[in-house]
């Protein structure tokens, strides 16, 4: 599979379809947290996702990690495939990455999608991320982790189904390329430091905001607040998802996405 050398690092990439570019920025769950969304989405455009440094198959150097860095390392990947102008997607800390990508780059986005992320971390992000790096700790065995996890991005409609858990438990146990716990910190770093509250009326793309309506750890009013200082944003609350609304609610949510998209391409405003 392809990886490609920006700046320090070998960054692992994907591409999939053919038409304009999509970007999909990973947020907790690495690249595969798109899953669902990139079979539907690269029928239309040329889907390029691709890990993060410090998670599957991109390099994680141990020291803490900037927003530069983390911009720089989308910039350098699209440089490299010779990709101009793209519509860029992030989620959760991706949503970070994008924001401040687009910010430094305004001229590469031809519309941003953000999706379950946040202006500046609130105190229970905080919480919640030293929380799961305390559960990354040796003595802790990862279906626990992984099962703490869910419960803060999952809904309790997705808990009927105990067959259900115990599939997405076993698929996040078996993941070949696990996220080293130091490598969790050097993120958080990054995240930590975002802070586009007074900078979101110079973003000038097109702008869907999405998020789940139960979503717990970037509640709906982060979203309502990054729609309200981004110029001519849309914003979409989707009902009975949580922060893995794209997972839960996934033909919703591509809907939501690809409707936005196709505005966007006919010049229609948003």
């Amino acid at each position: 599979m392809p990886k490609v050398k920006i700046g320090d690092i070998n960054m692992y990439y994907e591409i999939h379809g053919e038409g304009k570019p999509l970007v999909l920025i990973p947020g907790g769950p690495g690249r595969m947290g798109w899953a669902r969304q990139i079979r539907e989405f690269s029928q239309k455009y040329q889907v390029i996702s691709f890990d993060n440094r410090g998670e599957g198959q991109t390099d994680a150097p141990n020291h803490p990690y900037s927003m530069e860095m983390m911009v720089e390392d989308t910039a350098g990947l699209l440089d490299t495939l010779g990709v101009d102008k793209v519509h860029l997607a992030g989620f959760c800390h991706g949503g970070a990455i994008a924001q401040n990508f687009t910010l430094k780059y305004p001229q590469q986005v031809k519309s941003l999608i953000l999706f379950g992320t946040v202006a500046k971390i609130t105190g229970l992000m905080r919480h919640v991320a030293d929380v799961w790096y305390r559960l990354m700790q040796p003595g802790v065995d990862q279906e626990t982790r992984f099962r703490e996890q869910f419960s803060w991005v999952y809904t309790d409609k997705f808990f009927e189904s105990e067959e259900q858990v115990q599939a997405y438990v076993n698929m996040s146990v078996s993941n070949p390329y696990p996220r080293p716990a130091y490598a969790w910190l050097c993120q958080g770093a990054f995240y930590k430091e975002h802070d586009t509250r007074e900078r979101l009326g110079e973003i000038s793309a097109p702008t869907l905001v999405i998020v789940g309506k139960e979503d717990i750890i970037t509640p709906v009013k982060c979203s309502e607040e990054l729609a309200r200082g981004i110029p001519n944003a849309k914003l979409i609350i989707l009902g009975e998802g949580g922060h893995m609304v794209n997972v839960e609610k996934a033909a919703d949510f591509n809907q939501a996405v690809l409707g936005f998209l196709a505005e966007v391409e006919k010049g229609e405003k948003v």
